[in-house]
């Protein structure tokens, strides 16, 4: 019995501590290609990281980021919860007809630092003086309301859309929920592994936005593979993939992205895991598109990635189209606007992100 018992605890200690060794033996991955985002790294150690506690926070998620087959214990993981009934596996829905819902609840939606955007959106508007417009865009799970859970819980767009709105009244609020509820009927709107709008969905956000406009192109498809950042938090081999459509453009586009000339569509992302990233390559601090038409007309986009699939769209009404990701750009957006002779200003983003975002404060440089 104690052999056993000895057994039993070098056993224990092997699974806690080969893993481990591992860890810090082999060479660190630093990019995630099915999460879609930067690993943690081996944190240097500091005596004021170790006083702060941020030695200790950024060790863990080197630990879990680094682990050896990270991929495939998420994929059993996910597999063992699924036969188990969960219906919610690493902030994802597994919502009917294949789709894969980020899950916002309400509680992750932060009032106040929504009521500071709004000011600061509004200090903004003042401040430049020309005509602006506001899409926030529905989380896939308000819209496909009807593919979630029984139970699930998702933040109140409709609440959300009217309390940004009605504190705005000089900004014009096209209302999304609306327009993609209606449209989901006719075609899929968003993507069901993906957090972002379909081509369609896009489509008809352009529409509610300028019902007279003038891109009129049909769509062409780019990859019929794609596997997106909602199914990249379950890894569930049971996930279709999803078909990516691109908008044709004018030849005469010129784009460049932080100073460096970049393609409208990043073809070579039909190799890569993150197929989305065919619209712009990603996304950038101040990104520039010219030459879509002839009219003379500037438009200033503060955005995050989900307009990177409405632009292409926009590019035939507006001959200057300038695109800030407050992420990235350290600017003055306000003296950008003025710089560039600003005719119209856009803002695009998601509506919990919207709420949450942390660098709205920018807007005030």
């Amino acid at each position: 019995m104690k052999k056993f018992h000895i057994a039993l605890i070098a056993l224990f200690l092997a699974v806690i501590i080969l893993p481990a060794a591992f860890v810090f033996a082999g060479e660190d991955r630093t990019f995630s290609d099915n999460e879609n985002r930067m690993l943690q790294t081996a944190p240097k150690l500091t005596f004021d990281s170790i006083l702060d506690g941020s030695f200790q926070n950024k060790i863990t998620d080197y630990i879990s980021d680094q682990f050896p087959a990270r991929d495939t214990w998420t994929q059993l993981g996910s597999q063992v919860k699924k036969l188990a009934g969960f219906k919610d596996i690493g902030g994802a829905y597994l919502g009917s007809d294949g789709y894969y819902m980020e899950k916002i609840t309400p509680d992750k939606v932060d009032e106040t630092n929504l009521n500071r955007n709004i000011g600061l959106v509004s200090d903004f508007v003042q401040a430049c003086g020309v005509k602006t417009t506001m899409l926030l865009v529905p989380a896939t799970g308000t819209v496909m309301s009807d593919k979630l859970p029984a139970h699930a819980q998702m933040y109140d767009a409709e609440k959300l859309y009217n309390t940004v709105k009605s504190a705005m009244p000089d900004v014009s609020f096209p209302d999304l929920y609306t327009a993609l509820s209606e449209a989901k009927t006719q075609q899929q709107v968003y993507y069901r592994t993906d957090h972002h709008w379909t081509w369609y969905g896009a489509h008809t956000a352009y529409k509610a936005l300028l019902p007279d406009g003038k891109y009129e192109a049909s769509p062409e498809l780019f990859s019929d593979s794609f596997l997106g950042t909602t199914y990249s938090k379950t890894l569930d081999p049971a996930a279709k993939c999803d078909d990516v459509y691109i908008s044709p453009v004018s030849d005469n586009l010129r784009v460049t992205a932080d100073g460096k000339e970049i393609p409208l569509y990043d073809m070579s992302a039909a190799g890569e895991k993150d197929k989305y990233k065919v619209f712009l390559g990603g996304n950038y601090g101040e990104t520039t598109i010219t030459g879509g038409c002839n009219n003379g007309k500037t438009l200033l986009v503060i955005k995050d990635s989900f307009a990177n699939s409405l632009v292409p769209f926009l590019t035939a009404d507006y001959e200057n189209i300038i695109m800030l990701d407050l992420r990235y750009y350290m600017g003055s957006a306000k003296q950008l606007a003025a710089d560039k002779g600003a005719d119209e200003i856009l803002f695009v983003c998601e509506m919990s992100s919207f709420a949450n975002d942390k660098n709205m404060v920018k807007l005030g440089f």
